[in-house]
């Protein structure tokens, strides 16, 4: 019995990989326009801040992911720069949660004006990337 393969072509897989990243990339931007929001002086509730700040932590780490994922589809070495951007979000979130009287919208300019490159600039390569795509 011949053994079917069942991993898909690299030639049908990357136009919908890179039609899911673009969605990411889009989500990605909902968030952080919350949190510019926010961070002008917005008010949203502690709880939905947190949860907008994890969710955007997460999502920047899937498109991490699938942004190394297409270099190597381009047979191409990538590295993702903005690791201080995921080390401060996280410091961010522990200080907001372990610390109840913490003011989130000071650790999280803390955590963004700390991070190198800046969340701008994440954001604006991503933007690029999204255009290219």
């Amino acid at each position: 019995m011949r053994k079917q393969n069942v991993m898909p072509m690299k030639d049908e897989t990357e136009p919908q990989f890179r039609r899911d990243l673009s969605a990411e990339i889009e989500a990605l931007e909902i968030r952080y326009d919350a949190l510019k929001e926010y961070l002008a002086g917005r008010q949203i509730d502690d709880t939905e801040v947190v949860g907008i700040l994890r969710a955007y932590k997460n999502d920047l780490s899937l498109i991490s992911a699938h942004v190394l994922t297409l270099y190597q589809l381009k047979g191409q070495r990538a590295k993702i720069t903005w690791e201080s951007l995921f080390t401060n979000l996280d410091t961010a979130l522990e200080t907001i949660q372990n610390h109840p009287r913490s003011k989130p919208r000071a650790a999280i300019e803390t955590a963004l004006n700390m991070s190198e490159p800046k969340i701008e600039e994440v954001m604006a390569y991503l933007a690029t990337l999204k255009q290219s795509l």
